[in-house]
């Protein structure tokens, strides 16, 4: 196993990036503890940060009225920047473009295994099927996981409008719809 071979029995901490932690990452970090309450969370800590990062803020409204149309809470979340104690503490780390993903792996090489592009990831999880849940699922997706690229970024949408933040929650809620169930075991439930 090359993902947190020393913790087998610990929650996977799950870290999702973005810009500035006000969209997409707050949303998909939140989105994902919705999907997986359906049942218990089998073992995620989820959690979320940007690259740059600009600390303190709310989250954006558009992503926020997406968020809770679909039955998410954003309460409490404060965006906070990525930094080597945020990426010590996540076993693994889901990044929605290309460029964070280039940024981590530039200033912190060494935690390059463990970043994933969100569409990359459900891409690797989803040909996995059948698959362990969890860090079996993970270890096997870095086995089969297809270059990241451009072609897989979730456009920004902040200050876009209503249409570009529902056109980035649903590409988010796609790829959820994939890694959730492949971390946790648990099926995701559409209408969710």
């Amino acid at each position: 196993m090359r993902v947190r071979p020393e913790r087998p029995q610990e929650p996977l901490r799950v870290l999702f990036v973005c810009t500035a932690n006000i969209s997409r990452s707050p949303y998909a970090e939140r989105r994902a503890a919705h999907l997986s309450a359906a049942g218990p969370l089998h073992g995620l800590h989820l959690s979320s940060a940007g690259v740059p990062g600009f600390p303190g803020n709310p989250m954006d409204p558009a992503m926020l009225r997406e968020l809770e149309a679909r039955g998410g809470d954003a309460r409490g979340h404060l965006s906070r920047s990525v930094s080597a104690e945020v990426l010590d503490a996540a076993d693994v780390v889901i990044t929605v473009e290309f460029a964070h993903r280039m940024r981590i792996t530039e200033l912190w090489p060494h935690h390059a295994p463990k970043v994933f592009g969100l569409r990359q990831l459900a891409d690797a999880l989803g040909r996995r099927a059948g698959v362990a849940p969890g860090l079996a699922a993970l270890d096997s997706a870095l086995g089969v996981a297809r270059p990241d690229s451009l072609t897989w970024d979730v456009a920004d949408p902040y200050k876009r409008g209503a249409a570009a933040a529902r056109r980035c929650a649903d590409e988010i809620d796609e790829a959820l719809a994939v890694i959730v169930p492949g971390l946790t075991g648990i099926p995701v439930l559409r209408g969710n």
